[in-house]
């Protein structure tokens, strides 16, 4: 389907057609018929299938040019995420001169912010939860708005704006508003608060499976007792020629030493994680769009949701623990109708995690790096562990921490399930190996018994 077909004002259509973009993606084709008959969604889809313009495109087509007011605000959860967005709106200015956006973020000047806006009121605003929040307090966003958009709904949750939101919801009076909200992936937790916000709005989304995504090829790449992690990695880059490679790190003191490493194999290589200052990020991801790095090593918060051009590879430097953010990782490439490449750098010990990862309909290539450093295909066996099988009781114990803690949903209450979860686990696997220590010990004094009485 063609965007042309839509019911949409000539303006956004001339500025698709500078952007050459003309075919709609699969989950825009379910969402904006919807979108643009003026109906709330909640839209979730992999990440990189085009969601922003299911909002973006409903919202600029039922702009106002003569109102000197705000009409529409999208909330999205990180500084950088929302300059993304922010950017693209401007994308569209070139054929709508009358177009005016606004970025709102932390660490700048609210008093300047709220001058500019009451000067000259945009149409949208784009920005962090916290920042919204303020403006709309202080009135200087005005409280009948029409559109409110969440973007990256469940990160935001994630990271425990869930009283923002609701903040932001109560406030927000307008008897007609709008709203969208979306997700790349879904959980109990998140559909909960998407009810209380949207009550029963209508779900879109484009597959049956948030892990199944035929755009991305998934290799898995062994590091043997030849080849350590890093000379695993340094083989694999002689191997391909990226247009744009992003390798992940899962810890800042990984990813500062492989990019140190990598500099001083005078590989052109940027370094992108939450402890570099705004003012560094900001210029990392202008010069990354500019094509001014082949290579990004990145941690995984630093470059959730992010879309940056040209990215036709993705290196995981071991799995992460969370499942999903692999999903977030691979993200970065295939998108918008593109195909993308996605390795993994395997060593012993992850087998339980590439299984369950399989389990979820991943399709894994087998390579192995041979004595001449080239990529080989070759299939190996999984060494999984045993696990101990968790009774009724123990079963029990996990359900209700899980009630308990989802209720009150604070920051970081994910961490401290896990964690909760994790040491009942490890109590039960630490009662696991002693047994089986004791039935070793049984089994072994019952030879020696055997045999002496043989004598």
């Amino acid at each position: 389907m063609l965007f042309k077909q839509l019911e949409l004002s000539n303006w956004i259509l001339d500025a698709l057609a500078q952007m050459q973009i003309e075919t709609l993606t699969k989950i825009q084709e379910q969402a904006l018929p919807y979108a643009l008959s003026n109906k709330s969604l909640i839209i979730t889809s992999q990440t990189g299938s085009g969601k922003t313009l299911c909002y973006l495109l409903p919202l600029l087509n039922r702009l106002n040019f003569n109102e000197r007011k705000v009409q529409s605000v999208i909330v999205l959860p990180t500084k950088e995420l929302a300059r993304q967005v922010a950017s693209k709106l401007l994308e569209f200015k070139s054929s709508q001169p009358q177009l005016r956006t606004t970025l709102v973020i932390g660490n700048t000047c609210i008093n300047s912010q709220i001058q500019s806006i009451k000067t000259n009121p945009p149409q949208v605003i784009v920005g962090t939860v916290t920042r919204v929040l303020d403006l709309i307090k202080n009135r200087t966003i005005n409280r009948d708005i029409g559109v409110l958009v969440l973007d990256e709904v469940d990160m935001l949750i994630d990271l425990g704006f869930n009283k923002q939101i609701n903040e932001i919801f109560s406030l927000v009076n307008s008897p007609k508003l709008i709203k969208y909200a979306c997700s790349a992936t879904t959980h109990y937790s998140l559909a909960q608060h998407l009810h209380r916000y949207l009550g029963n709005t209508k779900v879109i989304t484009a597959s049956k499976s948030i892990w199944a995504n035929e755009a991305i090829t998934h290799h898995l790449v062994y590091a043997s007792n030849t080849h350590d992690m890093f000379g695993t990695l340094c083989g694999l880059l002689k191997n391909i020629s990226p247009y744009m490679c992003i390798i992940f790190a899962n810890t800042k003191r990984i990813a500062n030493d492989l990019y140190t490493k990598l500099l001083n194999l005078n590989i052109n290589v940027a370094l992108l994680h939450k402890d570099l200052s705004t003012r560094q990020r900001k210029n990392i991801y202008r010069d990354l769009n500019k094509g001014n790095y082949q290579y990004l090593v990145a941690t995984d918060l630093a470059a959730r949701g992010l879309d940056i051009n040209g990215v036709d590879i993705v290196i995981s430097y071991g799995l992460p623990e969370d499942d999903i953010w692999y999903m977030h990782r691979i993200g970065r490439t295939g998108r918008a109708n593109h195909t993308g490449t996605a390795y993994t750098i395997y060593e012993n010990g992850i087998d339980n995690q590439i299984l369950r990862l399989s389990r979820k309909h991943i399709t894994w290539h087998y390579l192995h790096l041979n004595k001449d450093h080239q990529l080989i295909e070759k299939p190996f066996q999984l060494r999984l562990r045993s696990k101990p099988k968790l009774d009724d009781l123990t079963n029990q114990k996990i359900k209700m921490i899980i009630g308990t803690n989802s209720k009150k949903i604070r920051p970081g209450y994910k961490k401290k399930i896990r964690n909760q979860i994790h040491k009942i686990k490890q109590r039960k696997r630490h009662e696991f190996i002693e047994k089986k220590i004791k039935q070793q010990l049984l089994f072994k004094n019952i030879k020696m018994t055997k045999s002496k009485r043989q004598r």
